[in-house]
């Protein structure tokens, strides 16, 4: 019988241990649950998440923003490449007179007496310089990748002038102007763009001679040698040449004329005018342009002639480029970015919906939505490669609206809900797509934008506090003892 009693009494202690653990058990599940619930419904742990996951997601997108750089980097180079096969930009300087001019001095090392030779050249600006052009631009293709090529005719008319006092101001007892050996130098930035070239000085027929060696301002081009007496030269020398020359992006000039004019005619309808100086008149319509320059020697800083270096034509061109509207890398770049701005937009709106519809989403969720955002810029990067930058915008921004949708349909179990976030995310994209169209009222417009946004979220987040408090309210408080049977 005592061995009987012993049993009974130890399986009714073990019995009361296992119950006071299934107490305690419920104690700290209950406690657990009601810490949970209130993690759950805490709207500043969630915001804290939210820019925590903002700058987590700000590393791929810097490397979307650097893939962009490189696809830019890649198109760069294939430009060039169609370039140095056509004809680079194109500067164009002159035409310039040089006249070589030798010193001789007499010098000693201390034992003999020798006869030093130095080089020196006078340069002669002219007096006139008249250019009309007209420029055929066209595009072509290597792969994706597109260049703005053109071809051209200038013409350039104009005056050498050698007033009487020229000469004299250069002459010295030890000097040689070699009036024999003036040459009159066109510079062309790229000389494989140069497919003719016709010279006449006053009004004869001149064979222009490749190179520009003693050309002083330029390091390629060509020059005409007057092929004059020892006599100095007098009077002046008319010049007209018709240039057919090819080339890319733009075509610059240097205003070396007392009195500089140039026009130039081109199909293109968005030149971009660059340089020193804007024209004086232009006409920009469906048709093309006509852009007309009127310059003078006071609007420069150097004079008309000069002897070797002693002053510098550098920084006084002006011109036109072949503007290629905003391209894909350009707007992609402007579109990523408004990227934390998005996100941050998008992720308030998820907030929001969470609260109102009380149901939690995961942190693990909220991240594969930033994700899905991140997504839409390697999207639009790739299809834009191939076709409009619109085109390529709307298909990526439907898609990542359709796949966070459906996941958001996933999450809430509501049509409503996910029709929401879709049409929200549809709207955002809308609005940064006509802000990277306005391009020169972008940031205006984006103020406004977020500004209206930021109040529409204020507005309609106004009762959180008070629906979060009364879903406080309506939790179980958490058991004691007292309660555990």
């Amino acid at each position: 019988m005592v061995g009987i009693r012993d049993e009974f009494e130890g399986a009714h202690c073990r019995e009361g241990k296992v119950t006071i653990l299934v107490k305690e058990k419920k104690m700290i599940d209950s406690k657990w649950g009601s810490l949970s619930a209130k993690v759950k419904s805490s709207v500043t742990l969630k915001i804290v998440f939210i820019g925590m996951l903002i700058l987590i997601l700000q590393i791929p997108t810097f490397m979307i923003y650097r893939l962009i750089s490189e696809r830019e980097n890649t198109k760069h180079t294939a430009i060039a490449e169609m370039s140095a096969k056509w004809g680079g930009r194109q500067i164009i300087t002159g035409p310039y007179l040089v006249v070589p001019v030798i010193e001789k001095r007499l010098e000693s090392d201390g034992k003999n007496k020798y006869e030093k030779v130095i080089n020196h050249s006078i340069v002669i600006l002219p007096e006139n310089l008249i250019i009309n052009g007209s420029m055929q631009p066209e595009i072509r293709y290597r792969g994706i990748y597109q260049a703005v090529l053109f071809g051209s005719k200038f013409q350039l008319q104009g005056n050498l002038r050698f007033e009487d006092d020229l000469w004299p101001q250069y002459i010295q007892p030890n000097r040689e102007i070699r009036f024999q050996d003036a040459a009159v130098y066109v510079g062309i930035s790229d000389m494989k763009g140069l497919t003719m070239a016709e010279v006449l000085l006053d009004g004869r027929p001149m064979r222009p001679v490749p190179g520009a060696s003693g050309g002083k301002l330029i390091r390629t081009g060509f020059k005409i040698p007057l092929n004059h007496s020892s006599e100095p030269l007098k009077g002046g020398i008319a010049f007209n040449m018709t240039l057919d020359l090819n080339g890319s992006s733009g075509v610059n000039f240097y205003p070396l004329g007392v009195n500089t004019q140039l026009s130039i005619r081109s199909p293109w309808q968005a030149p971009s005018f660059q340089g020193e100086f804007l024209p004086k008149n232009r006409e920009i319509d469906e048709k093309g342009f006509k852009a007309e320059w009127q310059i003078t020697d006071m609007n420069r800083n150097y004079p008309q002639s000069w002897l070797n270096d002693d002053a510098r034509i550098e920084g006084s061109d002006f011109g036109v480029d072949f503007y290629v509207p905003a391209n894909v890398y350009q707007q992609t770049a402007r579109a990523v970015r408004y990227s934390v701005l998005f996100i941050i937009f998008i992720m308030l709106v998820f907030l929001f919906a969470e609260a109102l519809a009380r149901v939690w989403i995961h942190p693990v969720q909220y991240f594969l939505i930033g994700l899905a955002i991140v997504i839409f810029y390697a999207l639009l990067l790739a299809l834009g490669e191939h076709m409009s930058f619109g085109a390529s915008y709307a298909i990526s921004a439907l898609a990542v609206s359709l796949l966070v949708a459906g996941y958001c349909f996933g999450i809430f179990r509501k049509r409503l809900v996910a029709l929401v976030e879709g049409t929200a995310m549809l709207f955002a994209y809308t609005l940064i797509y006509f802000m990277l169209q306005l391009e020169d009222y972008a940031l205006v417009a984006g103020a406004i934008t977020l500004f209206v946004l930021l109040t529409v979220l204020m507005i309609f987040t106004g009762n959180l506090n008070k629906k979060r408090e009364k879903n406080l309210r309506e939790l179980p408080e958490p058991l004691t003892p007292s309660d555990l049977p």
